[in-house]
């Protein structure tokens, strides 16, 4: 990274415009709510109330009716504007200070910056239109680089036409440019925590009753690479069908799902090493519910079959966990116990190929909050207790162990890139993490957290790696108008 004197003044102006811009906003609110003061005499039945309906497929509004107006400017224009036409947003700033970047001495200190606007146009109830532009920075940092997933600047976040209502009818089609959730996103999300996210390039088709909703969709996705339109990589594609059905067993959600993915050899494709064309199918099940006495339980197992250029693949990952709440203790703290599975080649110079795909999931928290770990090659357990001590305030303290399911096999980053190449003497404990979590929701537009993750190197680490432990200190807001 060039270390030219007049980036960090670069860095300086462009983060004071944003704070500008946000004074404006906030500055023009408070100025209508005097006029509006002065002219209507009488708002008691609205009093407090920022709230408005929104459209199916567009983001609601955010204000509460505790909430003081001033803080959601957005949703006062929305109310003066037609209701087929809708602004919204949200913006993102969080610090973080890691150090032992790499397992090394490396360390940073560092400000991401994310900024989403979007725009909902909805002539009819069973036709809308939908864009939404990114502009994702980071500041003041020193080794990290400034690139994806740190930074990409003003890109075309989503933008599709959907017919027919996501809430309403039997079925509603959509094409376009999309962030695809489903279920947990163990298998596929945006990964929201990312300063840059995942979206997709889409066509995609929703059946849909009370008690169940079918997916199908054929898509690819789409690389934050500072270019142009950022267009997907040709070859890389996604098929899909994603079923969610309510109570067919009582008190749970029940999810199966197909994928089949293709994707052509490439270097920027670490799935397919080099090793020739993908063709793969995951067959996967999701299944979530309660049980007696305030227990609950979440899992999910996918198993991969298809062929890597010359190779078959024989692949499978499976989750599951088990909770209890103490509702009548201070707090409500929910105790759990997790285990997390996802197989690794055991012979990489053979015909089969047992590396999981993990596709395109939202790990983080689901393998810890530092996110150095990926579900390939891998075997995690962990236990921890999350607290609700006011209706604000959500903590969570967690310790986990993660190994390699096979040292044969390579240790896999949180992205599913190759973090340290497989040394199969060297043992197969990565390293145990602990991790502490605060988080605190104003409102519905305005929340806040800080955290702290420590993943304290393991054998495997120690011998293949400086062996250095890595922290990874944050504290964020999230303001969403």
């Amino acid at each position: 990274m060039a270390n030219d004197g007049t980036k960090p003044l670069c860095e300086g102006r462009v983060a004071m415009r944003r704070f500008i811009v946000l004074v404006l906003l906030f500055s023009w609110c408070v100025a209508r709510q005097r006029i509006n003061a002065q002219t209507v005499p009488d708002l008691s039945t609205d009093s407090g109330s920022s709230s408005k309906s929104s459209s199916a497929g567009a983001p609601g509004a955010v204000g509460t009716d505790d909430s003081p107006d001033w803080l959601f400017p957005v949703d006062e224009l929305n109310q003066s504007l037609p209701s087929w036409f809708h602004i919204g947003g949200e913006y993102r700033g969080r610090m973080e200070g890691p150090t032992g970047i790499g397992f090394t001495s490396a360390k940073d200190f560092y400000y991401l910056d994310r900024l989403r606007v979007n725009l909902a146009v909805q002539p009819k109830e069973w036709l809308l239109f939908y864009g939404e532009v990114q502009d994702a920075r980071i500041f003041f940092n020193h080794h990290n680089p400034n690139a994806n997933p740190y930074e990409d600047k003003w890109t075309l976040w989503q933008a599709y036409s959907q017919v027919g209502s996501s809430e309403t009818g039997w079925v509603d089609v959509l094409a376009g440019r999309q962030v695809l959730r489903f279920g947990d996103e163990r298998a596929i999300g945006p990964s929201d925590w990312l300063n840059v996210g995942r979206t997709f390039n889409v066509a995609r088709v929703d059946l849909h009753h009370p008690g169940y909703r079918v997916s199908a969709f054929a898509s690819s996705v789409v690389p934050g690479d500072n270019t142009d339109l950022h267009n997907s990589l040709p070859g890389n594609n996604l098929y899909g069908v994603y079923g969610s059905f309510q109570n067919v067993v009582p008190k749970a959600d029940f999810e199966p799902y197909v994928l089949w993915r293709v994707a052509s050899a490439s270097s920027e494709l670490p799935e397919t090493l080099n090793r020739g064309h993908l063709n793969e199918v995951t067959i996967g099940l999701h299944w979530k519910g309660k049980l007696p006495a305030a227990f609950d339980y979440d899992t999910e197992f996918d198993g991969q079959t298809g062929s890597l250029g010359a190779s078959s693949i024989a692949a499978w990952a499976g989750y599951a966990s088990l909770g209890k709440t103490f509702r009548n203790v201070a707090a409500a703290p929910r105790v759990f116990l997790e285990s997390n599975y996802a197989s690794g080649t055991k012979n990489p110079s053979g015909h089969d190929w047992n590396t999981f795909d993990e596709l395109y999931p939202s790990n983080h928290d689901k393998l810890g909050f530092s996110d150095e770990v990926g579900r390939r090659n891998l075997v995690q357990f962990r236990t921890g207790v999350e607290e609700e001590p006011t209706k604000k305030w959500k903590l969570k303290q967690q310790f986990e162990g993660f190994w390699l399911a096979t040292s044969n096999d390579n240790f896999y980053a949180s992205s599913g890139a190759i973090a340290v190449s497989a040394h199969p003497g060297a043992g197969r404990h990565i390293g145990n993490e602990l991790d502490l979590v605060a988080e605190y929701q104003l409102n519905k537009g305005l929340n806040s957290g800080f955290g702290y993750a420590r993943m304290f190197a393991g054998e495997f680490l120690s011998t293949t790696t400086p062996g250095h432990d890595y922290s990874y200190p944050y504290a964020y807001f999230e303001y969403k108008f």
